[in-house]
């Protein structure tokens, strides 16, 4: 049996299964690596409530509850995942292998990470410098790897690591390499993929704290299937960077711990509508075969007149949190205290811009507490946001220089009953929020990746949800099972919608963005039980219903209704074969 104390560090405080004020599940030791997959997000796919939309190899992104892309949060260690999400082919640009933990929240996380989390949250921990304990090597390594037969995949990835004397480092590489898709009719054209991973990071600890300093730098280049009944000889495809540098301390007084984090994010984002217009990277140096030659290209154009040909985005990050957990006032009041700020600048510098260049600022303020009396324990707290956007001016594009600002204000309350000690029951009310991306307000061009030509609206207003948790949770040595409902009203729900018309030149429809009310309800059932000797049950049922007041439609990408089931034997080893 997987225990049921849990370490949620995306949660103000920590919490177990019994009281976390929210659905979460946790993923990590050797469920993580059953569960481990080709991308990222895929471990969490049969977790309750949550999916992936996947658009081809190596593409995944979270799908709980019926919210995807920007309504649900991904981050890294407790610090946003910047991209440039607005894509339903944008994938999430993390590495499979160097993963620690991951922390899926289900409901709205606006309270403590502000925008986007109004389906959930989904935190990553990655592996990084080990701390100071018992059986921690000078030096060790690991290697590890996957491979898929059907397009031919193969995956490897090596980490050295230690810890001296309360100095820890750790350092990785992997890469990842998919052909075609193969299907009962035959491969799809175009639908390769490579990827490579590299890592490193260092930290200190001591009876005052800890602190780490990691940094990652993701490469990939993915192929793009296109409709082949309308362009049979595509080659849509996309090169991707992300660069991502974090500072975290963590310091303890007599009043509390304070916690302090800093980062720094780089995504580069090129897509283009045919490879072939693109020169070989050192030609010379390889075998003349065509499909190698045609898989062997770097996005350096032809003519200094085509310089910047194609979708190319620069976006730059700095984020900077701070926040102050304090001990328990008089013993059952006890919270956290938190600032926060993000800087951000987009640069568009290719020939089909999509989305004009513009900055972000956005600060925050906000605080959490938790009053425990007995068996009850109540948790409220309040969020404050102003977010400013500068546009540039663009003319392709026809956006003039202009600043938009937005105020935001959320908050969440809730009770935990701990009815006994194997079981408790849990409500909770979450408002959350999410400011309209400049690609929902300015966009007007073809996007390669969803084969569609999209255009923005100036007068869009911020989403709010506002959502209903209940849920009942039972545990004990053999049995851990949990029932929750919910329901989230999504004001000004923001959605692209078809208008009936085709661009001449590109031959692909046009949807532009629009707003209305929506409700997402349902519910999740999941249960985990030793029926036998290290023989061990588990499964679930998830529900969702989702519909547009406006259209009286679904939600696009509201995943079905579905079962799960599954029987695992736990034996450690068997005939000297280690149990995963």
């Amino acid at each position: 049996m997987d225990q049921s104390a849990i370490n949620v560090t995306a949660k103000s405080t920590n919490s177990d299964f019994l009281t976390a004020p929210q659905p979460i599940t946790v993923l990590s030791g050797r469920q993580l690596d059953r569960q481990r997959g080709e991308t990222a997000m895929s471990a969490i796919n049969n977790t309750p409530g949550v999916s992936n939309l996947t658009t081809g190899s190596g593409t995944s992104k979270p799908i709980i509850r019926g919210l995807t892309g920007q309504r649900v949060l991904v981050m890294t260690d407790g610090i946003r995942q910047e991209e440039q999400q607005f894509g339903d082919d944008h994938t999430v640009e993390l590495d499979s292998f160097n993963i620690q933990k991951i922390e899926i929240i289900r409901g709205p996380g606006s309270l403590l990470y502000g925008s986007d989390a109004l389906g959930g949250v989904v935190n990553v921990i990655r592996d990084k410098a080990p701390l100071s304990g018992e059986g921690i090597p000078k030096m060790a390594g690991i290697f590890n790897s996957n491979s898929y037969s059907n397009n031919k995949q193969d995956a490897g990835n090596f980490a050295i690591y230690g810890n001296l004397n309360g100095f820890g480092y750790r350092a990785s590489s992997n890469s990842r390499k998919a052909g075609k898709i193969t299907t009962p009719n035959g491969t799809l054209r175009n639908t390769g993929m490579i990827e490579k991973n590299q890592s490193a990071s260092i930290g200190l600890d001591g009876d005052w704290g800890n602190f780490y300093l990691d940094s990652f730098k993701r490469e990939q280049t993915q192929d793009l299937l296109d409709n082949p009944n309308e362009n049979p000889g595509a080659t849509v495809s996309q090169k991707l960077l992300h660069e991502k540098s974090h500072f975290h301390s963590f310091f303890i007084f007599s009043a509390g711990n304070l916690e302090l984090d800093f980062s720094y994010q780089r995504n580069n984002r090129r897509e283009i509508e045919s490879k072939n217009k693109l020169l070989p990277i050192q030609d010379i140096l390889l075998d003349k075969n065509a499909e190698v030659l045609d898989k062997s290209f770097q996005f350096y154009q032809v003519t200094s007149k085509e310089k910047y040909q194609g979708l190319n985005l620069f976006l730059d990050t700095t984020t900077a949190d701070a926040k102050f957990h304090h001990k328990p006032i008089f013993n059952f009041l006890k919270g956290t205290i938190g600032i926060s700020g993000l800087e951000q600048r987009n640069k568009t510098i290719g020939t089909e811009p999509l989305i004009p260049s513009y900055g972000i600022i956005n600060i925050a303020g906000y605080f959490l507490e938790e009053l425990k009396l007995d068996s009850l324990t109540f948790s409220a707290g309040i969020r404050g946001d102003k977010r400013s956007v500068d546009i540039r001016n663009n003319q392709t594009l026809g956006v003039s220089e202009q600043t938009k600002n937005y105020y935001m204000t959320t908050g969440s309350t809730g009770v935990v009953w701990r009815i006994y000690k194997s079981f408790s029951t849990i409500f909770n009310y979450g408002r959350g929020f999410r400011a309209p991306t400049p690609f929902e307000l300015f966009s007007y061009g073809v996007h390669e990746g969803t084969g569609k030509f999209e255009i923005g609206n100036n007068h869009l207003k911020p989403e709010y949800s506002n959502n209903l948790d209940f849920s009942l949770r039972f545990a004990s040595s053999k049995i851990q099972t949990e029932i929750s409902v919910f329901q989230n009203h999504i004001q000004n729900f923001i959605y692209a919608a078809s208008i009936a018309q085709i661009d001449l030149d590109s031959g692909l429809p046009k949807y532009e963005y629009k707003q209305g009310n929506a409700i997402l309800k349902g519910g999740e059932f999941s249960i985990q039980a030793e029926l036998f000797r290290k023989l061990v049950f588990s499964g679930g049922i998830d529900i969702v219903y989702s519909r547009n007041q406006s259209d009286t439609h679904p939600l696009p990408r509201t995943t079905p209704n579905r079962a799960r089931a599954g029987l695992r034997w736990t034996e450690d080893s068997i005939l000297g074969l280690k149990n995963f």
